[in-house]
């Protein structure tokens, strides 16, 4: 390991870059138990999320991805003829063009 201590870590951990921001929300559920009052207990939780439009668009923007994103969908064929068809990908899938076909027309 390139640290030794949990201090260690947290510095290199502090060193990475930023993404989207976190935000906390937090509520009460009910749950399936009885208090000690009778009734269901409830519990506070705590939701922590990004938002995915901010993290899409830091995803689009890192240039460590910019050769392995794809932006429409691709026919692979493992011959020349094209008789053998590879899906391996999401975009080498019919939902892929089906769903490209229906937003267009």
């Amino acid at each position: 390991m390139s640290y030794k201590t949990a201090k260690a870590l947290l510095k290199k951990i502090e060193k990475l870059p930023r993404g989207p921001e976190w935000t906390c929300d937090v509520f009460k559920v009910k749950g399936d138990q009885l208090g000690e009052d009778g009734k269901c207990a409830t519990q506070e939780v705590e939701l922590w999320r990004r938002d995915p439009v901010e993290c899409i668009r830091e995803l689009i923007g890192n240039p460590l991805f910019r050769e392995k994103l794809q932006y429409e969908p691709q026919l692979k064929f493992l011959d020349a003829e094209g008789k053998v068809r590879v899906y391996d990908k999401m975009w080498t899938g019919d939902w892929w063009w089906n769903t490209q076909v229906s937003v267009l027309f």
